[in-house]
């Protein structure tokens, strides 16, 4: 039985954004937080722009997120709204391809040598024990791949963050001033996880990724023609209780949990099975 929150007051301190999702109370990203045009580079002042709407429309100019002078940066007004609705407190945030890359890479590689052939090219591939095995986690093996196609298995990468409100609630600057700092310091890791695992090509380091968060605790990546093309469709949201698609901007994205796992930037969907649009 979920909890009801809708019953707190405008004076209390919001509860962290976790709280709505165990309590299986709708939560979703603020509409001013929709509106953020967000590319993995540079400083925060140019790396975000604000869009007239929700929806990408590129004839129409946005405007910056930061206007800064000499002496100062004045943030765009939309810095003050609140990033979710219902507003939080504090939310943790997660990298997905970061945290599903080393079973990812496992999946690729497991098949391609056998632990008996280990020792014939260290080099190339090899097998050995996990010094942090976790059994609860960890494949059950004997012996585990730490190395294939020349490339070491990408070990225990994932991490999160917890990002906390600076003042009565989360604003989309208390959100993006902590967050954008942190995804540049793991670059180099997000073009690993979102190249090609196969072949073990991390995406080329000039590669312009847009930062997508249609969850404010998971942010996903997608190239910029790909961002555009998905900013400029009008979202589906699936009504649960009869089973119908409609097309309007979801409320409340958690519905979608099971939908919305990204897909790898380098791969292509066979012809048969790509989806029609």
């Amino acid at each position: 039985m979920s909890e009801d929150l809708s019953g707190m007051t405008e004076s209390a301190i919001p509860p962290a954004y976790e709280v709505y999702r165990e309590a299986r109370q709708p939560i979703g990203l603020s509409s001013d937080a929709k509106r953020v045009k967000w590319a993995l580079e540079g400083l925060l002042n140019s790396a975000i722009e604000v869009m007239r709407s929700m929806k990408y429309e590129p004839d129409i100019p946005t405007e910056p997120y930061g206007d800064q002078t000499a002496s100062t940066t004045i943030w765009h007004p939309i810095s003050r709204s609140p990033l979710t609705d219902p507003k939080v407190s504090s939310v943790i945030v997660h990298i997905e391809s970061i945290e599903d890359w080393e079973d990812q890479w496992l999946e690729f590689h497991r098949s391609c040598h056998h632990p008996d052939e280990n020792g014939e090219d260290p080099n190339e591939f090899l097998f050995g024990d996990l010094p942090d095995y976790d059994p609860d986690e960890d494949e059950e093996d004997e012996v585990h791949l730490l190395r294939c196609c020349r490339v070491d298995r990408p070990r225990k990468k994932g991490e999160t963050l917890l990002v906390n409100t600076t003042g009565a609630f989360l604003t989309i600057h208390d959100y993006l001033s902590v967050v954008h700092p942190w995804l540049l310091g793991q670059r180099e890791d997000i073009l690993g996880a979102e190249g090609d695992l196969m072949k073990n090509e991390p995406l080329a380091a000039n590669t312009k990724l847009m930062i997508s968060y249609g969850l404010p605790d998971q942010v996903n990546f997608n190239t910029e023609e790909d961002w555009q093309e998905s900013m400029s469709e009008q979202p589906l949201k699936i009504d649960l209780t009869n089973g119908r698609s409609v097309w309007e901007q979801p409320t409340d994205w958690s519905v979608l949990d099971g939908l919305t796992k990204p897909t790898p930037l380098w791969w292509t969907a066979p012809k048969d099975h790509q989806t029609r649009r």
